[in-house]
């Protein structure tokens, strides 16, 4: 059993980066004057309470003894930091949670985390090292390709694999494979597992009214972003907007210049950006050199704090997302306590602080995680088993490891920036407002 501390956490030590030094020629650090528009003083007080269903959170009781590890590999540095760490941020702020709880049956929960660089071959060789370090389990890495990376020696050592950003849900991964971010619906052909997000995405296109009748296409040649786009376009196109361009970027690319004058160009009713990261301020800045103003634009998989960054400018912009911090889904006892004590850790940190849908996907993976040792113990094998034959209780909304690659449920939605916030406007039984496109 859990029993939830108050105890010195045991954070992670990034290993091989200086990871708050680098951040901000990544665009991964909050400016002061960013944070001032952010409703952080907003959030309600919220006292501690356990992190998943069924563990006991008594915060007089100390947890001693050896500690258990989870290691991951996290993107601290290069072009997916922006993202990746606030990963890292999670996993800090679920190790004071749990400890501060009285540990897991008693003992200290500790994070082990080797930065990767944004690298898939770093990947790989971060889990063999942790899992040659015997750590007690392991958290998978930010991003599709770093996923597919760490799957390899993850598997073959037959640790359970928690991910909350496996972009690559068609690449099996094996029966021991635990995504949070569940996309696909529980279809068993792999070939299907975007299209259940790519018809939430036209729904509420049509919701509005005005759906659009021509789209550009502006894609990352990254596993998520190429599947998302692949998917996306023929539904658009079925729904009747025709593709008036497309264009695939290398990832890590700075200068969009010419994609942008091709954008305007071809004036799209809609620009679609299978994007990440902070590819929608390079985009808009070079908009802003052109004069251009979109008359519609989505992005895939941004990061929060270039989004927070473009000020006035993201107003109506749309995005993927699982998860805003407003109710329905914002409005229980653990995902008050979560979004307090993240703007807490995050300020500490220097990355976006308030919960959106990676911080609620990262939190979500360790709740599959400590839910499966609650219930199993301390044993990869039999976590593995108990979490294939059970739903478990998410942030995010009640999972299931049914279809293909251990995905059972589709959470795709779509959230809008409105009035500098962020905001689900799609589908109706989660959306805190009315799309405006």
């Amino acid at each position: 059993m859990f029993t939830l501390s108050k105890k010195p956490a045991m954070r992670g030590v990034a290993v091989g980066a200086c990871a708050a030094l680098l951040l901000s020629a990544c665009g991964g650090v909050v400016k002061d004057e960013d944070k001032k528009s952010d409703p952080v003083a907003d959030l309600p007080d919220a006292e501690i309470v356990s992190p998943i269903a069924g563990m006991e959170c008594t915060p007089d009781t100390e947890p001693s003894g050896d500690p258990i590890v989870v290691g991951g590999s996290l993107s601290l540095t290069g072009p997916l930091a922006p993202t990746a760490t606030l990963h890292n941020a999670v996993a800090d702020l679920v190790v004071d949670w749990v400890n501060e709880c009285g540990g897991i049956d008693g003992r200290p929960l500790e994070w082990k985390v080797l930065d990767d660089q944004s690298t898939p071959g770093t990947v790989t060789s971060n889990y063999e090292r942790l899992i040659g370090d015997k750590v007690d389990f392991v958290m998978g890495p930010y991003g599709g390709a770093a996923a597919l990376a760490g799957a390899g020696p993850v598997t073959r050592a037959g640790y359970a694999y928690p991910t909350a950003t496996n972009g690559a849900p068609d690449k099996l991964i094996g029966e021991n494979h635990f995504p949070s971010w569940q996309i696909g619906g529980g279809v068993d052909d792999p070939t299907k597992m975007f299209d259940a997000g790519a018809e939430t995405f036209v729904d509420a296109l049509k919701s509005s009214g005005n759906p659009p009748k021509s789209v550009f296409y502006a894609t990352a040649k990254f596993p998520t972003t190429l599947s998302y786009t692949a998917a996306a376009e023929p539904a658009l196109e079925a729904a009747g907007a025709k593709t008036s361009g497309d264009v695939e970027y290398d990832l890590g690319t700075t200068d969009f210049s010419s994609i942008a004058i091709r954008i305007q160009n071809a004036d799209p009713d809609l620009v679609y950006v299978g994007g990440l990261g902070a590819d929608i301020t390079n985009l808009y800045q070079a908009f802003d050199a052109i004069g251009y103003t979109p008359k519609g634009i989505y992005v895939a998989l941004p990061a929060p704090a270039a989004v927070q960054g473009l000020g006035d400018k993201a107003d109506g912009l749309m995005l993927s997302s699982i998860y805003e911090n407003h109710p329905p889904l914002g409005d229980t006892d653990v995902a008050r306590y979560f979004a307090k004590e993240f703007s807490k850790i995050a300020d500490e940190e220097k990355v976006f602080p308030l919960v959106e849908t990676q911080a609620a996907a990262g939190f979500a993976a360790w709740q599959i995680l400590l839910t499966g040792i609650n219930e199993a113990g301390v044993d990869n094998k039999a976590v593995i088993e108990w979490l294939n034959a059970h739903d478990v209780d998410t942030i995010v909304g009640t999972v299931n490891f049914d279809g293909f690659n251990n995905y059972g449920t589709d959470f795709t939605r779509v959230a809008q920036i409105q009035d500098g916030k962020r905001v689900l406007v799609w589908p109706k039984d989660v959306a805190g407002a009315e799309i405006a496109y």
